[in-house]
């Protein structure tokens, strides 16, 4: 397959740079403060990479490609994208029945993005880290551990009612909206942040989500359960640490298998003006059989680009019908008997 020459050369472009270890920079680079005398985190970010969140299985234990293999493997994300992109030769032929309706004819309108994730000078695999293997690590009996999971078990169908649904699909949530949001958005991964002196605001595009963090060192008590949980956080030289508990026990999502023993711990770290190195580590015993972390780089949006509104609409409409035609099913189904 041809590739487009500008699109080559923007890969080479973004792989031949200097090679500088994230905890070097760290220790050496001085941010800007806000007002209050905080490192000053504000601006509008992204974390637009191709990476996945966890490493295809081949791929084993091997945390990062070499550069050549990198350059390879964005070459041939090109390639995917040039097909995908290209017309359709023959005739269009219908798709197969299933049993589930998707949205993803959608990805062939999705943007252009095939760049390796480089994080602290390395070119990585996943954005998992640990455990080694790059994959979550999930418990066999996780999906009878989530609230979805204990109603069935209690009797309830599917489309019983909007609680069997998803946060998403009833608008409640979206993409990456329950921590740690910057790793898991599939979708418009951009981000804005703002400060003041008791708080800093995660404005997520993807959902036009919304996170608070406190700047405190007392979570609410189990009562406040929330459906991106509760957020506090601390300066530590110049990172920003985020510890999140007591999440709603419906947050679970496709995006996201949680239960209201979720925990997270998050670290926000300016490594340079335009750059901040991002980690996390969840704990949820009911899902995981152990704790899990991965890494990031969020990356200052290019002047001229900006956060645009994100709407959802499903839950205003489609579920209703979907529940009324579960009602109308069940009728028919009494009747027919």
């Amino acid at each position: 397959m041809k590739t487009d020459s500008r699109s080559a050369a923007a890969v080479t472009g973004f792989l031949v740079f200097l090679v500088i270890p994230i905890s070097l920079c760290a220790a050496e680079f001085s941010p800007r403060l806000n007002e209050f005398g905080q490192p000053d985190f504000q601006g509008n970010w992204t974390t637009e990479t191709a990476t996945p969140f966890q490493r295809p299985e081949e791929l084993g234990n091997r945390k990062t490609y070499t550069e050549a293999e990198a350059r390879q493997w964005e070459q041939e994300k090109i390639a995917e994208l040039d097909a995908r992109e290209a017309p359709i030769q023959g005739p269009i032929v219908a798709p197969d029945v299933a049993n589930q309706v998707t949205n993803s004819a959608e990805d062939q309108f999705k943007d252009r993005v095939y760049n390796v994730l480089r994080v602290n000078g390395e070119y990585r695999t996943s954005i998992i880290t640990d455990p080694p293997d790059g994959r979550l690590p999930f418990r066999e009996d996780w999906a009878d551990n989530t609230f979805r999971g204990r109603f069935r078990q209690q009797g309830h169908r599917n489309f019983d009612g909007p609680e069997m649904a998803g946060p998403g699909e009833r608008c409640l949530l979206d993409f990456g909206a329950v921590p740690p949001a910057v790793a898991i958005v599939p979708l418009s991964p951009n981000y804005q942040i703002v400060q003041n002196e008791d708080y800093v605001i995660l404005y997520i595009e993807a959902g036009a989500e919304l996170r608070i963090i406190r700047l405190s060192d007392q979570h609410q008590t189990a009562v406040h359960r929330k459906w991106r949980g509760d957020s506090i956080g601390y300066y530590e030289g110049n990172s920003l640490v985020v510890k999140t508990r007591n999440l709603h026990p419906q947050s679970s999502s496709f995006v996201m298998r949680a239960t209201e023993s979720m925990e997270v711990t998050e670290r926000f770290t300016l490594v340079s003006a335009d750059e901040i190195f991002y980690s996390f580590t969840i704990t949820d015993p009911n899902i995981y059989t152990r704790p899990f972390s991965g890494e990031l780089s969020l990356r200052r949006m290019r002047e001229g680009d900006r956060i645009f509104d994100y709407t959802c609409h499903e839950g205003n409409y489609s579920l209703p019908g979907i529940l009324a035609g579960a009602r109308r099913l069940e009728v028919d189904t009494e009747f027919a008997d």
